[in-house]
């Protein structure tokens, strides 16, 4: 899908409105190329790079899934997920994609509200699996 559909303002019911946390331009670019799709039925509704962007943007964007990662230039996607949820309009579907996968990240971010925390360094497939298994 062409940049031009991002963060467009119509959407449709059935369109998985995703909100992305990444710091890094080369990966959030990229994830966008892959996330953007309208004909999978996703559509990448807004960006963040820091904390204090990132629970603002969402609040104000209504996503249904958000995927987050770790380490931001500002704050934390711990620092977002706590803050998560205290907001009413948060999304349901709250992933954390890292580099900094372990057993005790991925038991302390389901703590925090995650609904799934997957290692960036695996199969993108797995990101694409769960977003399916969540539309």
């Amino acid at each position: 899908m062409s940049q031009n559909n991002l963060f467009s303002v119509e959407q449709a019911s059935d369109v998985q409105r995703i909100f992305l946390v990444e710091d890094s331009p080369v990966i959030r670019d990229s994830l966008i190329d892959v996330l953007d799709n309208a004909e999978d039925g996703r559509q990448v509704v807004g960006t963040a790079e820091t904390e204090n962007d990132a629970v603002e943007r969402i609040a104000d964007s209504d996503p249904d899934v958000a995927i987050i990662d770790i380490n931001l230039r500002e704050g934390s996607g711990i620092g977002v997920l706590e803050r998560l949820s205290d907001l009413d309009t948060a999304p349901p579907v709250r992933i954390v994609y890292t580099n900094h996968y372990s057993r005790r990240v991925h038991e302390y971010c389901e703590r925090l509200g995650a609904t799934h925390v997957l290692p960036k360094n695996g199969d993108i497939r797995e990101l694409l699996g769960v977003l399916m298994s969540e539309h």
